[in-house]
């Protein structure tokens, strides 16, 4: 996969570095609705309150998180999340 095909993705809050890597995808939901973010996304920045994260790693992995209240911002093919801390964080094949 070209890197041009990825998302290169960060999640952190105050403390550390909650989640970093390349990724195909990115679903969430906010106040409009679910939304999808794939590369070449247009600029996008959104708050997330209370709904899950996937995260869908260039390894095929799903990586979910779920957040009392983030921020999500999204340009040029890089994610970054931003919270206070994470209230579920899991992963799966």
């Amino acid at each position: 996969m070209l890197a041009s095909e990825l998302i290169q993705t960060t999640i952190m809050s105050p403390r550390e570095v909650l989640w970093r890597g390349e990724a195909t995808s990115i679903t969430a939901e906010n106040s409009e609705g679910l939304f999808d973010i794939l590369p070449d996304h247009a600029r996008f920045l959104t708050v997330i309150s209370g709904r899950k994260i996937v995260v869908v790693g260039s390894d095929g992995v799903d990586h979910s998180f779920t957040f009392a209240s983030a921020v999500l911002s999204f340009a040029d093919n890089e994610a970054k999340i931003y919270t206070h801390e994470p209230v579920n964080v899991a992963s799966q094949v």
